[in-house]
Parts: structure tokens; C-alpha cells; sequence
């Protein structure tokens, strides 16, 4: 085929599509260009002043001479902190527990999956389904 008929092609293509907006700022639309001009760009400037201004601010004079106090603590955030700081200790210290519980055997003579003899040398366990399930739920439980 001839490049010709492809440009027939083309022109037949378009002819009932309607004509698209142009789109672009009002600047753009008044320089006709499609794209910014970056040499003639306008910074943007802000006030001085900034946001937050109320009747009972602090003066540049109460600033220098004023002493800081410094508030005191709400008893709800050490509460808040205590009962964080159990909930850090208790997942931590169950952590090895639940992992020895997948990772090892039942003990022989155990029910609970604690040693029948807790002088022994036999390490407790439950579900016996090895390192890799141990792992696996640990790493779980930790991302999860």
C-alpha cells in the first residue's frame, strides 16, 4: 500500500470526530502554547504573617522574659504507657512459648504439653510439627 492511502485512511478516520477542547490555563490559552513558559513564570508570594495568630499571643517582650513552666502530665497517659508497656512484655515472653509449643513433641507422660518432670531435661512442646511451622507462625504473628 502507498503512504497515500494510508493518509486517506487517517483523514476518512477523523472526519466525524468532533473537535477536542483545548485544555490548559488561562496563560497558556492566552500565549497559545501548550505548555508553560518557565522564563515567564510567576512565583507565588505569601504573607509575613503566619497562621495561627490569636488575641492572647504572647508578645516578643513575654517571649524574652517570661519563665517556661512546662505543663504537667494527664495520669491517663502513664496509664496509657503502663498498659503498653504489659502488653510489649506479655507478647515477648509468650513468643517462645507458643514457639516451643508448635516446634516440639508432646513430652511422654504429659497432657498440657508441659515436662512431667519440670527438673528434667525434657523440653516442653505440644504439637510437634518441627522449625519451619515454629518459624512460620512466629514470623506471622509478628508482621500480622
Amino acid at each position: 500500500m502507498s503512504q497515500t492511502a494510508a493518509l486517506d485512511n487517517e483523514a476518512i478516520a477523523k472526519a466525524h470526530v468532533p473537535q477536542a477542547t483545548i485544555q490548559g490555563t488561562e496563560q497558556e490559552l492566552h500565549n497559545a502554547k501548550g505548555s508553560i513558559d518557565i522564563t515567564r513564570a510567576v512565583t507565588n508570594t505569601y504573607d509575613e504573617e503566619p497562621l495561627g495568630k490569636y488575641e492572647d499571643d504572647p508578645t516578643e517582650e513575654d517571649l524574652h522574659t517570661l519563665r517556661r513552666v512546662s505543663g504537667g502530665i494527664q495520669w491517663s497517659m502513664y496509664t496509657i504507657a503502663f498498659a503498653e508497656l504489659c502488653e510489649r512484655f506479655s507478647y515477648y515472653g509468650s513468643a517462645v512459648l507458643y514457639t516451643n509449643f508448635v516446634n516440639r513433641p508432646l513430652p511422654p507422660g504429659s497432657t498440657t504439653g508441659a515436662p512431667a518432670d519440670p527438673n528434667g531435661s525434657i523440653i516442653p512442646g505440644a504439637l510437634g510439627m518441627g522449625p519451619k511451622a515454629a518459624q512460620g507462625i512466629n514470623l506471622f504473628n509478628q508482621f500480622f
